[in-house]
Protein backbone atom coordinates (compact mmCIF):
# COMPACT_ATOMS: atom_id res chain seq x y z
CA UNK A 1 0.00 0.00 0.00
CA UNK A 2 1.70 3.03 -0.90
CA UNK A 3 1.61 5.86 1.77
CA UNK A 4 1.85 9.62 1.36
CA UNK A 5 1.94 12.52 3.94
CA UNK A 6 0.21 16.10 3.39
CA UNK A 7 1.59 18.32 3.46
CA UNK A 8 5.32 17.87 4.30
CA UNK A 9 4.82 18.39 7.93
CA UNK A 10 4.06 14.89 9.01
CA UNK A 11 4.60 14.45 12.54
CA UNK A 12 0.99 14.76 13.70
CA UNK A 13 -0.19 12.81 10.83
CA UNK A 14 2.10 9.78 11.34
CA UNK A 15 -0.12 8.81 14.72
CA UNK A 16 -2.51 5.94 13.70
CA UNK A 17 -5.53 6.19 15.61
CA UNK A 18 -8.33 3.99 16.39
CA UNK A 19 -12.35 5.22 15.54
CA UNK A 20 -12.97 6.05 19.65
CA UNK A 21 -9.76 7.52 19.66
CA UNK A 22 -10.15 10.25 16.68
CA UNK A 23 -13.01 10.86 18.11
CA UNK A 24 -12.03 12.01 21.31
CA UNK A 25 -8.90 14.11 19.01
CA UNK A 26 -12.56 16.05 17.29
CA UNK A 27 -13.52 16.86 20.69
CA UNK A 28 -10.46 17.86 22.49
CA UNK A 29 -9.37 19.99 19.48
CA UNK A 30 -12.72 21.84 19.11
CA UNK A 31 -14.11 21.88 23.53
CA UNK A 32 -11.02 22.25 25.18
CA UNK A 33 -8.85 23.87 22.52
CA UNK A 34 -11.04 26.01 20.63
CA UNK A 35 -10.54 25.20 17.31
CA UNK A 36 -13.46 25.67 15.27
CA UNK A 37 -15.66 22.78 14.03
CA UNK A 38 -16.96 24.33 10.46
CA UNK A 39 -12.61 25.38 10.07
CA UNK A 40 -11.52 21.36 10.23
CA UNK A 41 -14.00 20.94 8.29
CA UNK A 42 -13.39 23.72 5.37
CA UNK A 43 -9.53 21.68 5.67
CA UNK A 44 -10.51 18.37 5.73
CA UNK A 45 -12.91 19.42 2.23
CA UNK A 46 -9.48 20.77 0.54
CA UNK A 47 -7.42 18.46 0.72
CA UNK A 48 -10.46 16.32 -0.35
CA UNK A 49 -10.59 18.52 -3.15
CA UNK A 50 -6.77 18.55 -3.83
CA UNK A 51 -6.61 14.62 -4.08
CA UNK A 52 -10.21 14.69 -6.09
CA UNK A 53 -8.33 17.32 -8.71
CA UNK A 54 -5.17 15.21 -9.49
CA UNK A 55 -7.40 12.46 -9.97
CA UNK A 56 -10.14 14.15 -12.56
CA UNK A 57 -8.89 16.83 -15.33
CA UNK A 58 -10.76 19.85 -15.98
CA UNK A 59 -13.80 19.58 -17.20
CA UNK A 60 -14.57 16.16 -16.09
CA UNK A 61 -17.39 15.05 -14.33
CA UNK A 62 -17.05 13.85 -10.51
CA UNK A 63 -19.72 12.21 -8.55
CA UNK A 64 -19.65 12.93 -4.49
CA UNK A 65 -21.79 10.24 -2.52
CA UNK A 66 -22.78 11.85 0.71
CA UNK A 67 -23.66 10.38 3.98
CA UNK A 68 -25.61 12.46 7.08
CA UNK A 69 -22.34 13.44 8.83
CA UNK A 70 -19.15 14.60 9.11
CA UNK A 71 -18.09 12.37 6.04
CA UNK A 72 -20.80 13.76 3.86
CA UNK A 73 -19.92 17.71 5.28
CA UNK A 74 -16.58 17.19 4.07
CA UNK A 75 -17.74 15.69 0.30
CA UNK A 76 -19.87 18.85 0.04
CA UNK A 77 -16.94 21.25 0.92
CA UNK A 78 -14.62 19.13 -1.64
CA UNK A 79 -17.51 19.67 -4.29
CA UNK A 80 -17.64 23.53 -3.69
CA UNK A 81 -13.44 23.65 -4.53
CA UNK A 82 -14.04 20.94 -7.08
CA UNK A 83 -16.51 22.96 -8.90
CA UNK A 84 -14.52 26.34 -8.50
CA UNK A 85 -11.67 24.49 -10.66
CA UNK A 86 -13.21 23.64 -13.36
CA UNK A 87 -14.87 20.16 -12.71
CA UNK A 88 -18.10 18.92 -13.69
CA UNK A 89 -19.52 18.68 -9.74
CA UNK A 90 -22.30 16.41 -9.06
CA UNK A 91 -23.91 15.64 -5.39
CA UNK A 92 -25.62 12.52 -4.62
CA UNK A 93 -27.21 12.86 -1.25
CA UNK A 94 -27.72 9.23 0.86
CA UNK A 95 -29.96 10.88 3.66
CA UNK A 96 -33.06 12.80 3.76
CA UNK A 97 -31.77 16.71 3.84
CA UNK A 98 -32.84 17.08 7.25
CA UNK A 99 -31.29 14.54 8.78
CA UNK A 100 -27.43 15.75 7.95
CA UNK A 101 -26.04 16.66 11.15
CA UNK A 102 -23.47 18.87 12.41
CA UNK A 103 -21.61 21.51 10.40
CA UNK A 104 -22.65 19.29 7.05
CA UNK A 105 -26.45 20.82 7.05
CA UNK A 106 -24.44 24.42 6.61
CA UNK A 107 -22.48 23.01 3.92
CA UNK A 108 -25.40 21.51 2.05
CA UNK A 109 -27.34 24.78 2.48
CA UNK A 110 -23.87 26.64 0.58
CA UNK A 111 -23.45 24.03 -1.93
CA UNK A 112 -27.48 24.29 -3.17
CA UNK A 113 -26.85 28.38 -3.13
CA UNK A 114 -24.15 27.61 -5.52
CA UNK A 115 -26.30 25.72 -7.64
CA UNK A 116 -24.22 22.49 -7.95
CA UNK A 117 -26.86 19.47 -8.57
CA UNK A 118 -27.51 17.62 -5.76
CA UNK A 119 -29.28 13.84 -6.15
CA UNK A 120 -31.46 13.04 -3.65
CA UNK A 121 -31.03 9.24 -3.41
CA UNK A 122 -32.86 8.62 0.12
CA UNK A 123 -34.43 4.77 -0.63
CA UNK A 124 -32.53 1.95 -2.33
CA UNK A 125 -34.30 2.05 -5.78
CA UNK A 126 -33.01 5.59 -5.83
CA UNK A 127 -29.57 4.42 -6.92
CA UNK A 128 -31.20 3.03 -10.20
CA UNK A 129 -32.62 6.50 -11.29
CA UNK A 130 -28.44 8.24 -10.98
CA UNK A 131 -26.22 8.30 -13.86
CA UNK A 132 -25.33 4.55 -15.62
CA UNK A 133 -21.74 3.44 -14.65
CA UNK A 134 -19.18 5.27 -16.71
CA UNK A 135 -20.66 8.90 -16.68
CA UNK A 136 -18.53 10.07 -14.19
CA UNK A 137 -14.49 9.98 -14.34
CA UNK A 138 -14.00 10.07 -10.55
CA UNK A 139 -16.60 8.95 -7.99
CA UNK A 140 -15.56 10.48 -4.28
CA UNK A 141 -16.54 7.88 -1.31
CA UNK A 142 -17.93 10.96 1.47
CA UNK A 143 -20.39 8.19 2.55
CA UNK A 144 -19.89 6.56 6.11
CA UNK A 145 -17.12 7.87 8.76
CA UNK A 146 -14.72 5.54 10.77
CA UNK A 147 -17.39 4.91 13.45
CA UNK A 148 -18.98 2.80 12.14
CA UNK A 149 -19.91 0.12 14.48
CA UNK A 150 -22.56 -2.46 13.05
CA UNK A 151 -22.94 -4.07 9.70
CA UNK A 152 -24.25 -1.52 7.06
CA UNK A 153 -27.86 -1.27 5.94
CA UNK A 154 -30.34 0.47 3.75
CA UNK A 155 -29.33 2.99 1.20
CA UNK A 156 -25.51 2.91 2.37
CA UNK A 157 -25.23 -0.36 0.80
CA UNK A 158 -26.77 0.27 -2.50
CA UNK A 159 -24.67 3.14 -2.62
CA UNK A 160 -21.71 1.76 -2.14
CA UNK A 161 -22.29 -1.16 -4.88
CA UNK A 162 -23.48 1.93 -7.32
CA UNK A 163 -19.90 3.35 -6.32
CA UNK A 164 -17.84 0.31 -6.75
CA UNK A 165 -20.11 -1.27 -9.71
CA UNK A 166 -19.52 2.37 -11.62
CA UNK A 167 -16.39 1.29 -13.07
CA UNK A 168 -14.71 4.91 -12.01
CA UNK A 169 -11.77 5.57 -9.47
CA UNK A 170 -13.14 5.73 -6.26
CA UNK A 171 -11.72 8.64 -3.62
CA UNK A 172 -12.81 7.54 -0.36
CA UNK A 173 -12.97 10.10 2.74
CA UNK A 174 -11.60 9.50 5.52
CA UNK A 175 -11.76 5.95 5.16
CA UNK A 176 -13.53 3.32 2.62
CA UNK A 177 -17.25 3.29 3.95
CA UNK A 178 -17.92 -0.20 5.37
CA UNK A 179 -14.35 -0.55 6.72
CA UNK A 180 -13.77 -1.20 10.20
CA UNK A 181 -11.73 1.79 11.27
CA UNK A 182 -10.69 -0.25 14.33
CA UNK A 183 -10.18 -4.04 12.92
CA UNK A 184 -9.54 -3.53 9.08
CA UNK A 185 -12.25 -5.39 8.70
CA UNK A 186 -15.46 -5.30 6.28
CA UNK A 187 -19.05 -4.38 7.49
CA UNK A 188 -21.30 -6.10 5.09
CA UNK A 189 -20.07 -3.78 2.07
CA UNK A 190 -16.98 -1.98 1.68
CA UNK A 191 -16.19 0.86 -1.03
CA UNK A 192 -12.78 -0.40 -2.85
CA UNK A 193 -11.04 2.79 -2.77
CA UNK A 194 -8.37 3.81 -5.64
CA UNK A 195 -7.06 6.02 -3.14
CA UNK A 196 -8.19 7.17 0.51
CA UNK A 197 -7.30 10.95 2.22
CA UNK A 198 -7.36 10.10 5.87
CA UNK A 199 -8.07 13.09 7.53
CA UNK A 200 -5.59 13.87 10.87
CA UNK A 201 -4.15 10.62 11.24
CA UNK A 202 -4.42 7.37 9.23
CA UNK A 203 -6.72 5.08 11.39
CA UNK A 204 -5.57 1.51 12.73
CA UNK A 205 -7.84 -0.79 10.60
CA UNK A 206 -6.21 1.11 7.19
CA UNK A 207 -3.18 -0.77 7.76
CA UNK A 208 -4.92 -4.06 9.31
CA UNK A 209 -5.48 -6.79 6.61
CA UNK A 210 -8.16 -6.78 4.81
CA UNK A 211 -8.25 -3.23 5.22
CA UNK A 212 -5.22 -1.98 2.77
CA UNK A 213 -7.09 -3.96 -0.35
CA UNK A 214 -9.53 -1.94 0.39
CA UNK A 215 -7.67 1.42 1.47
CA UNK A 216 -5.95 1.78 -2.50
CA UNK A 217 -3.26 4.84 -2.24
CA UNK A 218 -3.31 6.35 1.40
CA UNK A 219 -2.82 9.90 1.66
CA UNK A 220 -2.62 11.26 4.93
CA UNK A 221 -3.22 14.76 5.40
CA UNK A 222 -2.81 17.29 8.47
CA UNK A 223 -6.11 19.17 8.79
CA UNK A 224 -4.81 21.31 12.05
CA UNK A 225 -5.76 19.07 14.97
CA UNK A 226 -2.47 19.57 16.77
CA UNK A 227 -0.55 16.50 17.92
CA UNK A 228 -1.29 17.22 21.82
CA UNK A 229 -4.65 16.45 20.68
CA UNK A 230 -3.88 12.94 18.80
CA UNK A 231 -1.83 11.49 21.60
CA UNK A 232 -1.83 11.00 25.52
CA UNK A 233 -5.67 9.00 24.50
CA UNK A 234 -4.30 4.87 24.72
CA UNK A 235 -1.20 2.95 23.26
CA UNK A 236 0.61 5.51 20.96
CA UNK A 237 0.81 4.18 17.38
CA UNK A 238 2.95 5.33 14.61
CA UNK A 239 3.92 5.05 11.11
CA UNK A 240 7.34 4.15 10.42
CA UNK A 241 8.82 6.98 7.97
CA UNK A 242 12.62 8.92 7.10
CA UNK A 243 13.28 9.97 11.06
CA UNK A 244 13.75 6.00 11.62
CA UNK A 245 16.37 5.80 9.50
CA UNK A 246 18.13 8.20 10.79
CA UNK A 247 21.34 6.37 11.44
CA UNK A 248 21.91 5.58 7.71
CA UNK A 249 22.64 9.33 7.03
CA UNK A 250 25.60 9.40 9.95
CA UNK A 251 28.67 9.59 7.76
CA UNK A 252 31.40 7.17 8.80
CA UNK A 253 34.66 8.89 10.58
CA UNK A 254 37.34 9.47 8.45
CA UNK A 255 39.99 7.30 10.77
CA UNK A 256 37.12 4.54 12.03
CA UNK A 257 38.29 0.79 11.81
CA UNK A 258 36.29 -2.20 11.59
CA UNK A 259 35.92 -2.37 15.25
CA UNK A 260 34.07 0.80 15.29
CA UNK A 261 30.76 -0.79 13.78
CA UNK A 262 30.43 -3.46 16.05
CA UNK A 263 30.88 -7.39 15.79
CA UNK A 264 27.85 -9.53 15.52
CA UNK A 265 27.78 -13.16 16.17
CA UNK A 266 25.84 -15.55 14.71
CA UNK A 267 24.57 -18.21 16.22
CA UNK A 268 22.72 -20.48 13.35
CA UNK A 269 22.24 -22.99 10.92
CA UNK A 270 22.63 -26.84 10.56
CA UNK A 271 23.26 -29.79 8.03
CA UNK A 272 20.66 -28.34 5.14
CA UNK A 273 19.74 -25.43 6.30
CA UNK A 274 23.16 -23.68 6.08
CA UNK A 275 22.01 -21.14 3.93
CA UNK A 276 19.74 -19.03 6.59
CA UNK A 277 23.14 -18.33 8.86
CA UNK A 278 24.87 -17.15 5.45
CA UNK A 279 21.74 -15.05 4.78
CA UNK A 280 22.06 -13.44 8.43
CA UNK A 281 25.46 -13.13 8.25
CA UNK A 282 25.23 -11.55 4.63
CA UNK A 283 22.67 -9.12 5.57
CA UNK A 284 24.34 -7.95 8.63
CA UNK A 285 27.42 -7.00 6.75
CA UNK A 286 25.58 -5.28 4.10
CA UNK A 287 24.04 -3.54 6.94
CA UNK A 288 27.24 -1.74 8.34
CA UNK A 289 28.41 -4.09 10.89
CA UNK A 290 32.30 -4.30 11.15
CA UNK A 291 32.95 -7.94 11.63
CA UNK A 292 30.52 -11.03 11.20
CA UNK A 293 31.22 -14.36 12.97
CA UNK A 294 28.68 -17.23 12.25
CA UNK A 295 28.67 -20.32 15.45
CA UNK A 296 27.55 -23.07 13.81
CA UNK A 297 27.05 -26.91 14.59
CA UNK A 298 30.30 -28.68 13.86
CA UNK A 299 28.90 -30.90 10.71
CA UNK A 300 27.39 -27.85 9.04
CA UNK A 301 30.98 -25.95 9.60
CA UNK A 302 32.89 -27.34 6.49
CA UNK A 303 29.94 -26.34 4.24
CA UNK A 304 29.68 -22.81 5.81
CA UNK A 305 33.31 -22.35 5.84
CA UNK A 306 33.90 -22.62 2.11
CA UNK A 307 30.93 -20.34 0.72
CA UNK A 308 31.52 -17.01 2.87
CA UNK A 309 34.81 -14.69 2.40
CA UNK A 310 33.62 -11.73 4.47
CA UNK A 311 32.55 -13.68 7.27
CA UNK A 312 34.78 -16.27 9.93
CA UNK A 313 33.21 -19.04 11.32
CA UNK A 314 33.57 -21.22 14.31
CA UNK A 315 31.52 -24.28 16.36
CA UNK A 316 28.92 -22.44 18.15
CA UNK A 317 26.39 -25.23 19.00
CA UNK A 318 26.84 -27.80 21.83
CA UNK A 319 29.91 -27.70 23.94
CA UNK A 320 30.17 -26.06 27.50
CA UNK A 321 27.11 -23.10 27.98
CA UNK A 322 29.38 -20.98 30.05
CA UNK A 323 32.41 -20.83 28.02
CA UNK A 324 29.74 -19.97 25.21
CA UNK A 325 28.62 -17.38 26.80
CA UNK A 326 31.12 -15.44 27.80
CA UNK A 327 32.27 -15.69 24.49
CA UNK A 328 29.37 -13.75 23.39
CA UNK A 329 29.90 -11.22 25.89
CA UNK A 330 33.18 -10.14 23.69
CA UNK A 331 30.62 -9.58 20.99
CA UNK A 332 28.33 -6.47 20.46
CA UNK A 333 25.20 -8.21 19.30
CA UNK A 334 23.96 -11.56 18.59
CA UNK A 335 21.23 -13.28 16.21
CA UNK A 336 20.46 -16.56 17.45
CA UNK A 337 18.01 -18.58 15.64
CA UNK A 338 17.92 -19.22 11.97
CA UNK A 339 18.15 -22.50 10.99
CA UNK A 340 19.38 -24.05 14.09
CA UNK A 341 18.87 -27.78 14.85
CA UNK A 342 15.65 -28.46 16.42
CA UNK A 343 17.01 -31.58 18.66
CA UNK A 344 16.09 -32.25 22.24
CA UNK A 345 20.12 -32.10 22.95
CA UNK A 346 20.04 -28.17 21.33
CA UNK A 347 16.81 -27.48 22.96
CA UNK A 348 18.67 -27.91 26.20
CA UNK A 349 21.59 -26.14 25.31
CA UNK A 350 19.68 -22.99 24.26
CA UNK A 351 17.72 -22.47 27.01
CA UNK A 352 20.04 -22.51 29.61
CA UNK A 353 22.46 -20.56 27.23
CA UNK A 354 20.09 -17.42 26.71
CA UNK A 355 19.47 -16.62 30.12
CA UNK A 356 23.31 -15.82 30.03
CA UNK A 357 23.92 -13.86 26.82
CA UNK A 358 23.97 -10.15 28.38
CA UNK A 359 25.06 -8.57 25.24
CA UNK A 360 21.92 -6.75 22.87
CA UNK A 361 20.31 -9.91 21.11
CA UNK A 362 18.23 -10.84 18.15
CA UNK A 363 16.00 -14.08 18.71
CA UNK A 364 14.57 -15.50 15.40
CA UNK A 365 12.91 -18.50 13.93
CA UNK A 366 13.87 -22.27 15.82
CA UNK A 367 15.03 -20.15 18.93
CA UNK A 368 11.60 -18.99 19.44
CA UNK A 369 10.07 -22.00 19.10
CA UNK A 370 12.50 -23.78 21.14
CA UNK A 371 11.67 -21.15 23.67
CA UNK A 372 8.23 -20.95 23.54
CA UNK A 373 8.04 -24.10 25.97
CA UNK A 374 9.73 -22.00 28.76
CA UNK A 375 9.05 -18.46 27.52
CA UNK A 376 10.09 -17.05 30.58
CA UNK A 377 14.33 -17.51 29.47
CA UNK A 378 13.18 -14.44 27.08
CA UNK A 379 12.62 -12.02 30.32
CA UNK A 380 16.63 -12.66 31.18
CA UNK A 381 19.51 -12.00 29.89
CA UNK A 382 20.97 -8.25 28.05
CA UNK A 383 17.90 -6.64 25.61
CA UNK A 384 16.17 -8.24 23.33
CA UNK A 385 14.93 -8.09 20.14
CA UNK A 386 12.16 -11.06 19.01
CA UNK A 387 11.27 -11.13 15.31
CA UNK A 388 8.28 -14.39 15.16
CA UNK A 389 6.19 -14.39 12.41
CA UNK A 390 2.63 -15.23 13.70
CA UNK A 391 2.71 -19.10 13.49
CA UNK A 392 6.03 -18.33 15.99
CA UNK A 393 4.30 -15.35 17.74
CA UNK A 394 0.72 -18.14 18.38
CA UNK A 395 3.34 -20.72 19.86
CA UNK A 396 4.89 -17.81 22.69
CA UNK A 397 1.24 -16.93 23.80
CA UNK A 398 -0.61 -20.45 24.00
CA UNK A 399 -2.61 -19.14 20.84
CA UNK A 400 -3.65 -20.11 17.52
CA UNK A 401 -2.44 -18.42 14.20
CA UNK A 402 -5.61 -17.14 13.56
CA UNK A 403 -6.13 -15.72 16.64
CA UNK A 404 -2.46 -13.60 16.30
CA UNK A 405 -3.78 -12.54 12.91
CA UNK A 406 -7.23 -11.88 14.34
CA UNK A 407 -5.73 -8.92 16.71
CA UNK A 408 -2.18 -8.28 15.44
CA UNK A 409 -1.23 -5.34 17.56
CA UNK A 410 -2.64 -7.08 20.64
CA UNK A 411 -0.73 -9.92 20.52
CA UNK A 412 2.17 -7.75 19.20
CA UNK A 413 1.98 -5.68 22.55
CA UNK A 414 1.17 -8.63 24.68
CA UNK A 415 3.96 -10.34 23.72
CA UNK A 416 6.35 -7.31 24.26
CA UNK A 417 4.90 -6.88 27.90
CA UNK A 418 5.03 -10.83 28.50
CA UNK A 419 8.86 -10.78 27.30
CA UNK A 420 9.77 -7.36 28.31
CA UNK A 421 11.38 -7.45 24.51
CA UNK A 422 11.11 -5.28 21.35
CA UNK A 423 8.54 -7.52 19.45
CA UNK A 424 8.80 -7.32 15.56
CA UNK A 425 5.74 -9.72 14.19
CA UNK A 426 6.24 -9.81 10.77
CA UNK A 427 3.62 -10.50 8.13
CA UNK A 428 2.00 -7.53 6.28
CA UNK A 429 2.46 -4.20 7.32
CA UNK A 430 4.87 -5.54 9.79
CA UNK A 431 4.37 -4.05 13.19
CA UNK A 432 7.50 -3.07 16.31
CA UNK A 433 5.90 -3.36 19.62
CA UNK A 434 7.64 -2.02 22.96
CA UNK A 435 6.79 -3.44 26.48
CA UNK A 436 5.07 0.08 27.54
CA UNK A 437 2.50 -0.82 24.88
CA UNK A 438 3.97 1.68 22.01
CA UNK A 439 3.66 0.47 18.48
CA UNK A 440 5.32 1.14 15.26
CA UNK A 441 3.71 0.37 11.63
CA UNK A 442 5.84 -0.28 8.44
CA UNK A 443 4.41 1.26 5.87
CA UNK A 444 6.59 -0.61 3.28
CA UNK A 445 7.06 -4.19 2.07
CA UNK A 446 5.07 -6.04 -0.62
CA UNK A 447 3.81 -9.44 -1.38
CA UNK A 448 6.89 -10.68 -3.39
CA UNK A 449 8.61 -10.90 0.24
CA UNK A 450 6.56 -13.59 1.51
CA UNK A 451 9.64 -15.88 0.44
CA UNK A 452 12.22 -18.33 2.08
CA UNK A 453 14.83 -16.21 3.52
CA UNK A 454 13.23 -12.71 4.17
CA UNK A 455 13.66 -13.07 8.10
CA UNK A 456 16.99 -14.21 7.86
CA UNK A 457 17.72 -10.81 6.39
CA UNK A 458 15.82 -9.04 8.33
CA UNK A 459 17.48 -10.66 11.60
CA UNK A 460 20.57 -9.95 10.42
CA UNK A 461 19.70 -6.29 9.22
CA UNK A 462 18.76 -5.51 13.22
CA UNK A 463 22.04 -7.38 14.77
CA UNK A 464 24.04 -5.09 12.74
CA UNK A 465 22.16 -2.21 13.98
CA UNK A 466 22.35 -3.07 17.88
CA UNK A 467 26.12 -4.24 16.76
CA UNK A 468 26.27 -0.51 15.83
CA UNK A 469 25.35 1.01 19.21
CA UNK A 470 21.12 1.74 18.04
CA UNK A 471 18.37 0.46 21.24
CA UNK A 472 16.71 -2.59 20.34
CA UNK A 473 13.63 -0.15 19.59
CA UNK A 474 15.48 1.81 17.26
CA UNK A 475 17.16 -0.97 16.08
CA UNK A 476 13.88 -2.60 15.60
CA UNK A 477 12.15 -0.05 13.78
CA UNK A 478 14.95 1.24 11.52
CA UNK A 479 15.70 -2.49 10.71
CA UNK A 480 11.92 -3.46 9.67
CA UNK A 481 11.52 -0.12 7.50
CA UNK A 482 14.93 -0.44 5.66
CA UNK A 483 14.16 -4.12 5.19
CA UNK A 484 10.83 -3.30 3.72
CA UNK A 485 12.48 -0.61 1.47
CA UNK A 486 14.88 -3.07 0.52
CA UNK A 487 12.35 -5.28 -0.47
CA UNK A 488 10.23 -2.89 -2.94
CA UNK A 489 13.58 -1.60 -4.28
CA UNK A 490 14.10 -5.33 -5.42
CA UNK A 491 10.74 -5.69 -6.60
CA UNK A 492 10.93 -2.54 -8.79
CA UNK A 493 14.34 -3.61 -10.26
CA UNK A 494 12.39 -7.04 -11.12
CA UNK A 495 8.60 -8.46 -10.12
CA UNK A 496 7.49 -9.38 -6.81
CA UNK A 497 6.87 -13.03 -8.18
CA UNK A 498 10.64 -13.13 -8.95
CA UNK A 499 12.17 -11.42 -5.72
CA UNK A 500 14.36 -13.56 -3.58
CA UNK A 501 15.73 -12.36 0.01
CA UNK A 502 19.20 -12.31 -1.69
CA UNK A 503 17.99 -9.64 -3.98
CA UNK A 504 16.43 -7.92 -0.36
CA UNK A 505 20.75 -8.14 0.81
CA UNK A 506 21.46 -6.43 -2.84
CA UNK A 507 19.23 -3.06 -2.11
CA UNK A 508 20.05 -2.26 0.87
CA UNK A 509 22.52 0.17 -0.28
CA UNK A 510 20.22 1.69 -2.89
CA UNK A 511 17.57 2.47 0.54
CA UNK A 512 20.79 3.79 1.68
CA UNK A 513 21.17 5.99 -0.93
CA UNK A 514 18.02 7.40 -1.33
CA UNK A 515 17.53 8.08 2.27
CA UNK A 516 21.20 10.36 2.44
CA UNK A 517 20.13 12.10 -0.58
CA UNK A 518 17.23 13.16 0.95
CA UNK A 519 18.81 14.04 4.38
Amino acid sequence: MKVRFVPAERRAARHVLTSEEMQAADHHAIGVLGIPAAALMETAGRHVARAAASMAPPGARVAIVCGRGNNGGDGLVAARHLAEWGRRVEVVLAAPPEALSGDAAPQLAVARALGLPVHPATEAQAFEYLPAPGSFALVVDALLGTGLKGDVRGVAVEAIAWMNGHGAPILSVDTPSGLCGDTGRVLGAAVRATRTVALAASKLGQWLHPGPEYVGELVIADIGIPALALTGRGPVRRVLDDDDLATLRTPRAADAHKGTFGHVFVLAGSVGRTGAARMVADAAMRAGAGLVTIGTTAEALPQIGAQVYEVMTEVGFGGDVERMAARLATRDAVVVGPGMPVDAAHHAFLLDLLPRVEVPAVIDADALNHAAASPGVLRRGGPRVLTPHPGEAARLLGATTREIQADRPGAATRLARLTGAVVVLKGAHTLVARPDGRLAICPAGNPGMATAGMGDVLAGVIGALLARGLSPEEAAEAGVLWHARAGDVAAERGTPTTLIARDVIAALAEVEKRTCCRA
